[in-house]
């Protein structure tokens, strides 16, 4: 493109014959270089401006390149994300169903074989019921064939009155030894006295008295030992049958 300045400078042969005004071209020159200035110049400034709008338009293509870019990374992240989560719920759910089928089936198991133990439980109690009858059928049968061999009981019924005789004779037989005893007792009690009052006597009497002569000494009265035996009038106890009492509800002490 020529610049304002070659269109100035430029110059024209001039014809010999038939050639153009000299003066009338140089002014349509003068009033193309303005023009064409004025143009050159504005082109320039818009050339700029589209430089500046250039850049700016690779600016956002290299900002739009990254935000989309930006946005593609995040939407693969969140494909990867949703593709991650449903892997694992997949994973989850799987698992979850292997175990409920593996306890439904434990269960299932537990559930047979406790059925089975009580199947056979309850054939065996039925077992040991029907056993247990049978014995006792054969324990009624026997008892019933030991009573007919067995004879009733003839033994004749204890006679009360009999009985209450027998409990009052006992009972008197019974406080007759107790007051021999205790008259047994009274009487060795007394003898011990007796003994020793007789005792006590011999020992003054072997003392010589003054005053008394040897006849009045001969004629001291000594105890006879044949009167030692015989125990004192007042010495023998006596039974008081008064007292005596008799029945169940008498106690004995």
């Amino acid at each position: 493109m020529l610049t304002p300045q070659e269109v100035s400078e430029r110059a024209f042969q001039k014809a010999s014959f038939g050639g153009y005004n000299m003066a009338q071209v140089d002014e349509f020159l003068d009033i193309l270089t303005g023009d064409y200035s004025a143009l050159f110049n504005e082109n320039a400034v818009l050339k700029n401006k589209m430089k500046v709008l250039v850049d700016k338009v690779e600016e956002y293509r290299s900002t739009e390149e990254a935000m989309r870019k930006a946005l593609m990374a995040a939407q693969k992240m969140a494909d990867d994300l949703v593709r991650e989560a449903e892997q694992k719920k997949a994973e989850i759910l799987s698992r979850a169903e292997s175990e409920v089928r593996n306890r439904r089936a434990g269960i299932d198991r537990e559930l047979e074989a406790e059925a089975f133990r009580l199947k056979k439980a309850q054939q065996e109690t039925a077992a040991y019921v029907d056993k247990v009858r049978a014995l006792h059928a054969k324990e009624a049968e026997y008892l019933s064939q030991l009573e007919e061999l067995v004879p009733p009981d003839t033994t004749p019924a204890p006679d009360p009155v009999e009985e209450k005789a027998a409990e009052i004779d006992d009972n008197v037989q019974r406080l007759l030894a107790q007051a021999m005893e205790a008259a047994a007792a009274e009487n060795l009690r007394a003898r011990a006295e007796e003994e020793d009052d007789d005792e006590r006597d011999m020992s003054d009497t072997a003392e010589f008295t003054p005053g008394l002569s040897p006849e009045e000494d001969e004629e001291e009265d000594y105890p006879d030992p044949e009167d030692e035996d015989d125990p004192p009038a007042g010495s023998t106890s006596r039974i008081d049958f008064g007292s005596l009492q008799f029945g169940r509800d008498y106690e004995i002490t």
